[in-house]
């Protein structure tokens, strides 16, 4: 991280972030198990780095500095993997409707959820950029970077849709 220029790793690592979304998303064109085995991948790689760190009894130091940025990171790519069974959900499940219009509306909606995740992968890849080399801030600044993600994403994406829906809005 000291050694490259932060605007420099904010666009890698936001491009990269946006990447991984948009795989997960579309890997659910293979009947969501696409999206459900690029998912686990993902969650295999976070889970090794951080068995590594519980390991070398770091876990403790390197989980709150992770999650600065994990918070909204993670949890969009959670969520672009909804986006991606959303798409698989619509070609097993079509209802009504024919297998090919299933598949168009589960693939727009899909995808208007993970193009509204770009906005939130432009936050992560700040913090990771900007303010993840500061690792070694106090405690309480960390908890406070995480606890503000947190709320963000709850409040986004589960108590706001909760809202629009008791006013009729969606």
């Amino acid at each position: 991280y000291s050694s490259s220029g932060e605007m420099d790793m904010f666009f890698q690592i936001t491009l990269n972030n946006i990447m991984v979304s948009f795989r997960v998303f579309i890997f659910g064109i293979f009947a969501s198990l696409g999206t459900g085995l690029y998912l686990f991948y993902n969650a295999l790689m976070v889970g090794t780095f951080m068995m590594f760190f519980y390991n070398q009894n770091q876990l403790s130091q390197g989980l709150p500095v992770i999650m600065l940025h994990g918070t909204i990171e993670l949890t969009s790519i959670v969520i672009a993997a909804a986006a991606g069974f959303v798409v698989g959900n619509s070609l097993l499940f079509p209802g009504a409707y024919s297998r090919l219009a299933s598949f168009k509306m589960g693939s727009i909606k899909g995808l208007k959820i993970v193009v509204g995740l770009v906005p939130f992968f432009i936050m992560a890849g700040f913090i990771e950029s900007f303010i993840f080399r500061y690792a070694f801030m106090h405690w309480s600044i960390k908890m406070l970077i995480i606890g503000l993600s947190a709320f963000l994403m709850i409040y986004y994406f589960v108590l706001y849709p909760i809202q629009l829906k008791r006013n009729g809005r969606i």
